[in-house]
């Protein structure tokens, strides 16, 4: 199959690059996937292409966010998105998130790939000095893949989300720049 040349950022799996229109029918359907939201609030409104959509071109127009496509160079296949959010230039930092949509791709450290792909262009290419992640206190995969880039636990925020009829706490963990480029 013929790899596309249409990226942003390269890695040895994965490439991260701009979502193009034909991509939202993807990415609408894996937020409608119980599985796949299982730990998010996404889950508890159905997503449309349309909303979907709308989402994309908020993206496009906002500085403060940057989501890019996940896609495993192999078979250049769209598997998931990964983003920073709410960027802040002026204090130097963004919360990062990553979902790997695409199921049979889950557990092969792709989604760890994206994340080091992200990390690497915001601490290099937008100068920023921290990243931080939430989640789940129960989604131990998403807690471990961020652990292991080096993001460290900075905090619990107890009962802060309403998932599957029980409160549940939150962890909240930060990388900085300093301690990334120690690692590398």
């Amino acid at each position: 199959m013929k790899k596309s040349k249409n990226f942003f950022l390269e890695g040895k799996k994965v490439i991260l690059r701009p979502y193009v229109k034909t991509d939202i029918q993807r990415w609408y359907e894996w937020f409608n996937d119980e599985k796949v939201t299982y730990y998010m609030d996404q889950r508890r409104f159905p997503n449309t292409y349309e909303k979907q959509s709308r989402y994309l071109k908020k993206m496009f127009n906002n500085s403060s966010d940057l989501q890019l496509a996940i896609v495993y160079k192999k078979d250049n296949q769209l598997i998931g998105t990964v983003g920073l959010h709410q960027i802040d230039y002026i204090n130097g930092n963004a919360d990062i998130s990553v979902i790997i949509g695409e199921r049979k791709y889950w557990k092969k450290g792709l989604g760890s790939e994206a994340v080091c792909l992200m990390v690497r262009h915001a601490f290099g290419s937008l100068n920023l000095n921290k990243l931080t992640a939430g989640m789940a206190e129960e989604n131990k995969y998403s807690y471990l893949l961020f652990v292991v880039i080096g993001f460290k636990k900075e905090g619990l925020l107890r009962e802060q989300i309403y998932l599957h009829g029980k409160y549940r706490n939150t962890i909240r963990l930060g990388l900085l720049r300093k301690e990334f480029k120690n690692r590398e």
